[in-house]
């Protein structure tokens, strides 16, 4: 028996403890200290005057301070230092000596902090219970005390956390509970209403069958053998159960009691506290299902998450990490060394130098670094990492967690934008084109490049004051303004105005687009100052070609022909097939002054070609015998693609093409006026883009000997092909009138094209059509069907001739050919006025016209009808004013 417990009185010179005997105040006391002693938790015996009688040793561990000095102070001696949770007074009122003393009842989860012997501060938690002797007076008080520093302090350092997920630790009060189990019999305190939702009036009716009956029958077996084994073993227990409220709902418990045990080792009395953990559980179920929903997240946004422990030096990846650097989880376990092997060598040292300085700097929690892996797919990724560093109480580094994404596509896409933009400024300010950037707003100029300030006689410097009306002519600046505001799109020709005010052509283009994060106006200025010139010179070289004496004399030669044609017009016109002949006449001179103008333009250039030749030629013989065999191989090669047609470019094409050739010679070591010069004749030849296998060739000391032959080379080839291509024109006039001339007699059927059948009809009609028609060609890819070709001419002349004259001449004709399947659709929509309804069932009908008397037979609907209807066809009418469709199905295999 420990003597500070069994000796002692009180201020009043009391013989014992409560009162009794010596005799049983050892008994009981011994009964006491047996039980304290092997309890884990602090238990304090005091008197009523407040000294502590009895503490076990479980109390010096707890309170941090050594048992003969707890021993030596009353509960409210000043060496305690007692405060509030919060570092604030520690009332009277509030404390559970005084608090039992006056109410005679247990207190529960009474908070207050300490300090120990080291001047820590302690936050203890205090149960306490009133002892009452046989007469039922008070004899000493009994409390249980917990260190919860801990969760204290993590509670306080929980409230500062920068965290996103916080968990925050509510404790519950507890309800303490006093059982006789000899009689069965509880005394209930504490929190009764707020666990159980009964009042304590009712509760306190609950003895040990009642408790028990209202746990969850699944826990009931399982508590009751818990307890048993803990008073077998004479050791305090811990049981964790489903407990019903008054509602019926179950609450989850925290069970904490110990036994106390008579002189017999017998267990008579039972103490313990019931805590409320319901909100912890569910929380505890929220965080994993948290937890599950953050998973699901971070797979979705393809995103992973590691962590590195830096004591053990496990690696812990999750699946969408493995997946995100190339390997699966089952068949690859990440180490260190084989992740720094995954790491691209170029970016390793940045790495390490980021690594180790988190690891190193206590005020670094948190890093972010974007580096390239060396992925199994054989091509480099990157990859961002997020990771946060916790840190022992010490500062010493415990553990690295954070997530991983792959960027790879983004920094692709960034890449991309910057070369793009690269590509921008290259062209913006080495283009020979002049450019003009506006703001969409005001109006102001935010840049000009180096080609308009050239153009224009600006300097660099002038171009923030710069004002649009300055640089165009009145008219000009109304049609930009126009244009501007109707968001129109494509070039215009307009005049502009230099610094010195010199008026010039130019063909300008206008664009909006976001310029440096701003809306922008651009404008594109092309100067048509020199090809205006050229113009002219062509104009001049077409009248000195005119008087050409060779193509004068072809041309009187295709005019007799003409004469015989008008010679045998009145015998055409007697038949129907061939009445719109007579229509044509003027029209075919026409079209055949044409290509002999063309022919005796080109006759001109031979003659001047055949001059220079001669010299050429012999120079270019001896040149090419000169020089390496790669260059005589670069230039067989050119030679032999002269064979292909001749490219002719617009002048935007044009311009684009030299600035390539330009930008080839440039970077393959030509100076500038090589560059602007050579690009300039390659584009001039009409043959193109220049394939980088010929720039050894340019290098050549022959090169203008070469260039010269290739000119004439190509002159020659463009002046045989346009007098080819005026031959062929007017082949195919004759060709036309031979075939509009023809009738089928033989019966049979040949292949033949329907759109090249209708195409030889609007060949004839040439003349009238570009007067004042405006045709509009639909026509399918279909193949050849077997078919009367000659007859099918008199149609489509007859629909064609009878949509002119409804039109006048002047009007909207859509001829349209498609593919339906297993026939073809043939369909003429005119403009004209239209076919009177009452006539519509009519035009079809033998002598049938709405013509004037001697301008038509009648007959002509009525043979169109009979050849469809021999092909197997069949012709429809729809007509309205301003829209009249003849429709012709014809079957494809008959």
């Amino acid at each position: 028996m420990d003597p500070k417990f069994s000796k002692g009185e009180g201020k009043d010179g009391e013989r014992s403890l409560r009162g009794l005997s010596v005799e049983e105040t050892f008994v009981e006391a011994e009964l006491l200290t047996t039980i304290m002693n092997v309890s884990s938790t602090a238990m304090m015996v005091l008197n009523l005057l407040g000294q502590i009688r009895y503490a076990n040793p479980a109390s010096e561990s707890v309170l941090g301070i050594r048992l003969n000095d707890i021993l030596s102070r009353t509960y409210d001696a000043p060496e305690w230092k007692n405060t509030s949770l919060d570092g604030g007074l520690w009332r009277e009122e509030d404390q559970p000596f005084n608090i039992i003393l006056k109410t005679k009842k247990p207190v529960t989860d009474i908070r207050h902090a300490i300090e120990d012997s080291s001047g820590n501060k302690k936050y203890l938690s205090i149960n306490g219970s009133p002892v009452f002797n046989k007469e039922g007076e008070l004899s000493f008080l009994v409390f249980l005390i917990t260190d919860i520093t801990e969760n204290v302090l993590k509670q306080k350092a929980l409230e500062y956390s920068e965290s996103k997920y916080r968990m925050i630790t509510e404790l519950s009060l507890s309800l303490v509970y006093d059982m006789d189990i000899r009689s069965g019999n509880n005394h209930w305190g504490g929190a009764i209403e707020e666990i159980t939702g009964f009042s304590a009036e009712e509760y306190q009716k609950f003895g040990f069958s009642e408790w028990f009956a209202f746990i969850h029958p699944e826990d009931r077996e399982t508590t009751l053998k818990l307890f048993r084994e803990s008073s077998e073993s004479q050791k305090k227990f811990s049981a964790e159960y489903r407990y019903q409220t008054k509602l019926g709902d179950y609450v989850y418990i925290e069970d904490n009691g110990i036994f106390l045990y008579d002189e017999f080792g017998v267990a008579y009395r039972l103490l313990g506290a019931m805590i409320d953990r319901t909100k912890q559980t569910d929380a505890s179920f929220a965080l994993k299902e948290s937890e599950s929903r953050l998973m699901m997240a971070l797979d979705a946004a393809k995103m992973g998450i590691w962590s590195w422990d830096l004591e053990t030096r496990a690696i812990f990846w999750s699946p969408q990490t493995y997946n995100i650097y190339g390997y699966p989880g089952e068949n690859f376990e990440i180490t260190e060394e084989k992740f720094l092997s995954l790491i691209y060598k170029d970016d390793l040292e940045l790495m390490t130098k980021e690594t180790t300085n988190l690891l190193n700097d206590p005020s670094r929690s948190a890093y972010r670094l974007r580096n390239r892996i060396n992925h199994p797919d054989g091509k480099l990724h990157w990859i961002e990492a997020i990771g946060k560093l916790t840190r022992s109480k010490d500062g010493k580094p415990l553990i690295l967690r954070g997530t991983v994404l792959d960027i790879t596509e983004i920094k692709l896409s960034e890449e991309a934008l910057r070369k793009s933009d690269e590509r921008f400024e290259a062209f913006y300010q080495f283009s020979t084109e002049a450019f003009l950037i506006f703001d969409a707003g005001g109006l102001t100029v935010k840049d000009s490049n180096f080609a308009f300030q050239k153009l224009f006689g600006y300097d660099l410097e002038d171009t923030p004051q710069l004002k649009i009306r300055n640089l165009l002519s009145t008219k000009s600046l109304r049609i930009i303004r126009e244009r501007i505001s109707t968001n129109q799109a494509g070039s215009i020709e307009i005049v502009c105005r230099k610094k010195n005010g010199d008026f010039f052509p130019a063909l300008v283009s206008i664009k909006r687009f976001l310029y440096k994060e701003t809306n922008s106006i651009a404008y594109s200025i092309f100067d048509l100052s020199p090809l205006k010139e050229v113009e002219e010179l062509r104009l001049i070289n077409a009248e000195i070609r005119d008087k050409n004496k060779l193509i004068e004399k072809q041309k009187l030669e295709l005019e007799m022909a003409f004469e015989n044609l008008k010679r045998t017009q009145e015998q055409l016109i007697q038949s129907e097939k061939l009445a719109a002949l007579g229509q044509l006449i003027a029209g075919i001179a026409h079209e055949i002054n044409n290509p002999i103008g063309a022919v005796k333009a080109s006759n001109q250039n031979m003659m001047d070609w055949q001059k220079r030749y001669g010299l050429a030629s012999q120079l270019f013989r001896e040149a090419i015998l000169s020089v390496p065999v790669l260059e005589q191989k670069i230039l067989k090669t050119i030679l032999g693609n002269l064979d292909r047609p001749i490219e002719f470019y617009t002048g935007k094409e044009d311009r684009l093409r030299k600035k390539r050739n330009r930008e080839l010679f440039l970077t393959n070591g030509f100076t500038n006026a090589q560059a602007e010069e050579l690009a300039d004749i390659w584009v001039d030849l009409g043959i193109g883009e220049i394939d980088p296998s010929y720039l050894p060739l340019f290098h050549s000391h022959y090169i203008k000997i070469f260039l010269d032959y290739l000119s004439l080379e190509i002159q020659f080839r463009r002046n045989t092909r346009s007098i080819q291509l005026a031959v062929d024109r007017i082949s195919k006039i004759m060709y036309a009138l031979k075939n509009f001339s023809r009738f089928d007699v033989s019966g049979k059927k040949n292949k033949a094209s329907i759109p090249e059948t209708i195409e030889t009809v609007l060949t004839i009609y040439q003349n009238q059509l570009k007067r004042g028609i405006n045709l509009v060609k639909n026509f399918d890819l279909v193949e050849p069907i077997d078919c009367y070709p000659e007859d099918l001419l008199h149609v489509w002349t007859n629909l064609i001739y009878n949509a002119l004259q409804a039109m006048s001449f002047v009007g909207d004709l859509e001829i349209t050919v498609k593919d339906f399947g297993e026939e073809i659709l043939v369909s003429f929509r005119d403009s004209g006025p239209g076919v009177p309804e009452e006539i519509q069932s009519k035009i079809f009908e033998p002598f049938f016209t709405t013509k004037p008397p001697g301008e038509g037979s009648g007959l002509g609907l009525d043979i169109v009808n009979k050849i469809v209807k021999r092909h197997g066809g069949r012709i429809e009418l729809s007509s309205v004013p301003g829209k009249t469709i003849f429709s012709i199905y014809l079957p494809k295999n008959v």
